[in-house]
């Protein structure tokens, strides 16, 4: 099948639209749409053995080894998101959501005698496992508006180079102000001063969750300040206010004012009406805007679920995770595989399919296009001898 798919396959159109033929030789750019074309079939499990009838190095050479510019490839897809994400915001009116967050894809530590182990492997902190694990940990940005949710980058977090925060704010520099407004969501682990700072500069506000024993300063606890779980445990019921969101409801508590570092921000101190006041269920939320209210902070919270669904959903589906390559190059270069499978199903499907559905649609279209072929050659008086052996099952 891979050997006798028509150039009019929809994922040859695909990378054309997207100019890719211009940085890659046509060697590279049939490769291309040769490992795409398998990364959507049914049996496609992240690894480089699942490309039929082609030895698993040909594969390999093309991630670790092809001179070909993968930066510039990734500016294209970039420069393409950004095209299609701030074309949605200018004609819906509707805010960018830039969702930040990271994931970790366990892998077995290697002996001290193992002579090629796994490059950029590392402990790191798994909220999976609530442990550190060893492996890669990779950092992802995701853009948002309205329906349309796609990847920005996926990058292997390298620790002997920089932190996370680092990493991000390099990400997060090449986005243009948003057309109307902007929120850089991201989970407590990212709450820090550098990315407000970068928020603020960027047209952005930062909107996300907040440890809670993170130092604030209100009235009557200046100069030192109070921890944020502790501050809760100065509230009443009758402080609080009862909002609902989508269909939970929830007690909130809103606080404005400065936090340690000296920014002026306002947080939400939340909790499950099931649970007020219980220190175990409290949950932090920080933004700058301050002038939202806690219904609104919450719900632009919301939008950040996407990202958890697409670390699922592309490690269930694009291996992510199973893969067995060794070289840091050839993994980053397959994060932009999975960028390019995801964006193409996306853009196949727009009529806000789940990833699943796309990938199902997309899998029969390929099954169609098959025996669209074979009927074809049939017609044409082609031996079935002959179609055997291009389909490699003679």
């Amino acid at each position: 099948m891979d050997s006798i798919i028509s150039d009019s396959n929809s994922i040859f159109k695909f990378l054309k639209q997207l100019d890719l033929d211009l940085f890659l030789s046509k060697p590279q750019f049939n490769h291309l749409n040769q490992f795409l074309n398998v990364m959507i079939q049914e049996n496609y499990q992240g690894k480089i053995s699942a490309v039929k009838h082609c030895h698993r190095t040909t594969f390999g050479r093309f991630l670790n080894d092809s001179p070909w510019d993968d930066g510039a490839i990734s500016n294209q897809i970039q420069a393409y998101l950004l095209s299609c994400l701030y074309n949605r915001s200018h004609q819906t009116g509707k805010p960018i959501y830039v969702l930040v967050d990271d994931t970790t894809c366990v892998k077995t530590k290697p002996s001290s005698q193992a002579t090629y182990p796994i490059q950029g492997c590392d402990w790191h902190y798994s909220h999976l496992h609530h442990q550190s694990v060893y492996g890669h940990q990779f950092v992802t940005v995701m853009l948002q508006c309205d329906d349309v949710i796609l990847p920005y980058q996926i990058i292997p977090y390298e620790k002997d180079k920089q932190s996370k925060i680092e990493l991000v704010k390099e990400i997060l520099t090449t986005l243009p102000k948003p057309p109307h407004k902007g929120y850089i969501l991201a989970d407590s682990w990212y709450s820090c001063e550098a990315l407000f700072q970068i928020a603020n500069q960027l047209g952005f506000y930062y909107l996300g969750g907040i440890k809670t024993n993170r130092i604030i300063l209100p009235k009557g606890y200046r100069p030192k300040g109070i921890q944020l779980k502790q501050f809760a445990n100065t509230l009443s019921l009758k402080d609080l206010d009862l909002v609902t969101v989508g269909s939970e409801r929830y007690y909130t508590y809103l606080y404005q004012g400065r936090i340690r570092g000296g920014h002026v921000v306002q947080i939400i101190l939340s909790w499950p009406h099931t649970a007020p006041l219980e220190e175990k269920a409290l949950r932090c939320f920080v933004s700058h805007d301050l002038k939202m209210s806690a219904k609104q902070l919450l719900k632009h919270y919301t939008k950040r679920w996407p990202i958890e669904i697409f670390f699922r959903k592309v490690k269930q589906n694009f291996g992510m995770g199973q893969y067995q390559i060794r070289a840091l190059k050839g993994i980053k270069r397959l994060m932009l595989m999975i960028q390019f499978v995801y964006l193409y199903l996306k853009r196949m499907t727009p009529n806000n399919s789940c990833l699943g559905e796309s990938l199902r649609q997309c899998q029969r279209k390929q099954k169609q296009e098959l025996v669209k072929i074979i009927y074809r050659k049939a017609q044409n008086g082609v031996a079935l001898k002959t179609i055997f052996e291009e389909l490699k099952i003679a």
